[in-house]
């Protein structure tokens, strides 16, 4: 055999040997990716962190208890906030003294959002990029973002009324005149924490669902308006010191503001960069109001009852008239600023009803469309005023065809004018009474109407945790809270709706009267699942009960999952379905303990183990 064939056998011998071992490693290669797909096919692939959580290698329900511990731990030692010998702990949830409603989420995460993002790590794009992605995790942790909801300007109100007593505000100079005399009072430079950089640190925390005190700083703030800039305003001052009074006109009013009482109103203002003469709006606005209750008719809708089944007006219509006070402010504060005497036309605006009286026969209300009902035995005094209040002002109201009804809108200004009553709320370590108390009443009610009229529903939130008022069935409650979250649903039917509220004993009964379409709705029972024991009691101290005074203000509940689904079919066939989810925390039995000198905030039992 010739050399030259010897060696054509041996590179053909080398060619096969590599062209077998790329072979061998391309199916290896294969196998392992194969069998490492295979291993995380019902699981979180590994690297895949949570914020500081490692969730790899986890099944979506294991994941689910790790996030859950977190917020359990949250819920068990609120979040800390501190300055100096003063430490406040803030539920997540705004804690009731009293009624249920009132209990307001301040910081909400969606889990579901979140394990469904973590999942989708290396599961998403075309072959090449989940396995790129697989493989940059297993060698670099990847992040899934933690998604949650919080209410800023509930946090900061909270802070402000616990630390207030701490800051210094800024005083901007202010004008004087006394019996003619003229004097500037030199401004004073304030010490204010910075609460919105501490929100700041606390959404940080939320996003590495890492939690520490948080401790709030205070920083000089200089005041805009200082005496040494003050001398052009005080130039024109000479000029309205000039006028003896300007005089008002606003719709059959006829009045005048005289020299005597505008000038404790004068004020240095900051605008446009410069100080200027001004007016206090605080002060015209309340000098302003007697005139607006004067002027002002709230615009009335025709409302009507159903005497048998025919419908009878018990309430005209009428057009409302309304003085807008912000506007009317600016006129005022124009004219005496720059001197300029005359008389002030003050806007007073039409509003127009929406329903009027002479449309009665054109609305379609015939027949009864869906009942909701819900039962408040048990509550108390000013609970059960609170929901007559809201029922009341729901009784007759006409839903227009195709309109979005807002049961916030519907229910109008929810404070003492409108005839509510307080209830005491837990935030840091004060009590403060706000109102609201027995409304969730009012939107759960409205909730089973709408669905038992088969009306699409497009806002509904549940309560943060279980109300027994509302049970059984747990998970077809609503929450409303002013000014978020609302209750909504559209009248879809092409007719007007009619919106009845009575009180029958201790039931609460909504009807909706219009027209029927055919459309038949249901609901499937609600399925409970992902019970959480409550824990240990919370206590909480405050400043508002004698030291070492106990009250109990909740009892204990357990933590839950609900699911049910609702479902309309229409006179053609067509069939729309809806699934409302629930989700309650545990909530512990709470207690009130009356703070002592040099304790902090909460008294924190320790944690069980995990």
């Amino acid at each position: 055999m010739s050399v030259e064939k010897k060696m054509d056998r041996r590179s053909m011998r080398r060619y096969w040997l590599v062209a077998l071992f790329f072979l061998v490693f391309i199916l290896a290669a294969g196998g392992l990716v194969f069998w490492y797909q295979q291993a995380y096919a019902q699981k979180i692939y590994p690297g895949v962190k949570v914020g500081f959580l490692d969730l790899g290698g986890l099944s979506s329900a294991e994941a689910l208890i790790k996030l859950q511990a977190v917020e359990s731990g949250l819920q068990r030692q609120g979040i800390l906030f501190s300055y100096q010998d003063k430490e406040i702990s803030i539920n997540p949830i705004v804690i009731t003294v009293a009624d249920p409603d009132l209990a307001k989420p301040l910081l909400v995460f969606d889990w579901s959002a979140v394990l469904n993002s973590a999942q989708a790590v290396g599961r998403e794009g075309n072959w090449a990029k989940k396995l790129f992605d697989q493989w940059r995790c297993l060698l670099s942790d990847c992040a899934a973002e933690v998604r949650y909801q919080i209410d800023r300007d509930e946090f900061k109100a909270v802070l402000e009324t616990n630390f207030s007593e701490k800051q210094t505000l800024a005083k901007n100079a202010e004008l004087k005149i006394t019996d003619g005399q003229v004097e500037v009072v030199p401004e004073q430079a304030g010490r204010e924490f910075t609460y919105q950089a501490a929100l700041d640190s606390l959404e940080a925390q939320i996003r590495s669902l890492n939690f520490e005190p948080i401790v709030l700083k205070l920083i000089q703030v200089e005041p805009l308006v200082k005496k040494q800039n003050t001398g052009s305003a005080l130039n024109s001052l000479a000029d309205v010191l000039e006028l003896e009074s300007v005089k008002l006109k606003a719709d059959s009013f006829i009045g005048e503001i005289k020299k005597e009482e505008f000038i404790p109103w004068l004020e240095f203002q900051w605008q446009n960069d410069e100080v200027v003469l001004g007016l206090n709006k605080e002060k015209i606005l309340a000098f302003l109001q007697p005139i607006a209750d004067q002027i002002n008719v709230e615009a009335r809708d025709a409302k009507f009852k159903l005497t048998g089944k025919r419908v009878t007006e018990f309430q005209s219509s009428q057009d409302g008239k309304s003085l807008d006070l912000e506007i009317g402010y600016q006129a005022i504060n124009q004219r005496i600023a720059n001197a300029v005497p005359g008389t002030i036309e003050l806007p007073v605006e039409t509003v127009p009803a929406k329903i009027t009286t002479d449309a009665v026969n054109d609305l379609g209300i015939k027949e009864l469309i869906g009942r909701g009902s819900s039962n408040f035995a048990g509550s108390p005094v000013n609970r059960r005023h609170n929901i007559g209040v809201g029922a009341a002002s729901l009784n007759g109201i006409l839903i227009e065809p195709d309109e979005e009804f807002s049961l916030l809108k519907a229910l109008g200004t929810i404070d003492e004018t409108s005839g509510y009553r307080r209830e005491l709320v837990i935030k840091g370590d004060r009590t403060i009474p706000e109102f609201g108390g027995g409304l969730c009443q009012i939107g759960t009610t409205t909730f089973r109407a709408a669905l038992g009229s088969g009306l699409p529903i497009t806002a509904r939130q549940n309560h943060s945790y279980r109300v027994s008022y509302y049970e059984p069935p747990v998970g077809m409650d609503a929450t409303i809270y002013d000014p978020a979250p609302d209750f909504r649903f559209i009248n879809d039917t092409g007719h007007y709706i009619l919106f009845t509220a009575r009180i029958s004993g201790d039931d609460l009964i909504f009807e909706f009267f219009g027209t029927k379409d055919g459309r038949v709705a249901t609901t499937t029972e609600p399925v409970a699942y992902n019970r959480i024991s409550p824990g240990e009691p919370r206590y909480i101290e405050t400043e508002q009960l004698a030291p070492g005074e106990k009250k109990k203000v909740e009892s204990a509940h357990a933590g839950l999952e609900t699911t049910f689904t609702y479902s309309v079919i229409y006179s053609d066939g067509e069939v729309k379905e809806k699934e409302f989810k629930s989700k309650y925390v545990p909530w512990k039995e709470t207690w009130l303990v009356g703070k002592q000198p040099t304790t902090t905030a909460e008294i924190i039992p320790p944690a069980p183990a995990q």
